[in-house]
């Protein structure tokens, strides 16, 4: 899957901000101890239904960090305060992603790392929603797929292994998709809609006074 964001109407979007009050965001994103450059998710705006008011992400508030597991039980880097282990979305950077579905750390092989992601691929597959969200498209990942060790493994070997893997994990774990974005900028967008809808649809319903 890959998304595109549309154009945004800055001028409409100062607009809205001046003339309504920001608003907290409902639900707290926790954001696991090991991400390394997590997501602020600065600038996201409410629905119509709030008056496209601008919504508040503050760390310490509703953006809290917290551990989502290590191998061989991690399940990504983003999840819902009162939510683990049913909705959580792992990010990717496009270097990450070359290293970790390459099984390569710098300039030497490292197995382990594509093997210890197949293991989160499969946690996140036994949950009730969860997705991959890469900060770049899948025709950028192929293209700029890197040469390693010293030309043994060419840049053409690497995008076949990239595409073929990409295709076998969307198979052998259907329940997880990978999400591909323009940008980190898109990324970060998506995984806070992915989050706020997972949200929206579960949250306690507000139970209406009846007058007596």
């Amino acid at each position: 899957m890959q998304i595109t964001l549309p154009p945004t109407d800055t001028k409409k979007r100062a607009n809205v901000g001046r003339s309504t009050d920001p608003l907290l965001n409902p639900f707290a994103i926790l954001v696991d101890t090991a991400e390394q450059t997590p997501f602020t998710f600065d600038g996201i705006h409410a629905d119509a239904d709030r008056h496209n008011r601008l919504l508040v992400v503050s760390p310490g508030i509703n953006l809290l960090r917290h551990c989502l597991g290590r191998h061989p039980h991690s399940l990504g880097d983003y999840a819902i305060e009162g939510y683990i282990g049913r909705c959580h979305v792992e990010r990717k950077s496009m270097d990450d992603a070359h290293g970790t579905i390459l099984g390569w750390s710098g300039e030497v092989a490292d197995r382990n790392r594509r093997e210890r992601f197949e293991q989160e691929l499969a946690n996140l597959n036994n949950i009730e929603c969860a997705a991959v969200v890469v900060e770049c498209s899948l025709g950028e990942l192929l293209a700029r797929a890197p040469e390693y060790d010293h030309g043994k493994k060419t840049a053409k070997l690497n995008r076949k292994i990239l595409l073929r893997s990409i295709l076998a994990w969307q198979q052998d774990y259907s329940s997880v998709p990978f999400i591909f974005c323009e940008s980190r900028r898109a990324a970060e967008v998506v995984t806070f809609r992915w989050l706020e809808r997972f949200y929206e649809k579960r949250k306690p319903k507000r139970q209406r006074k009846v007058n007596p």
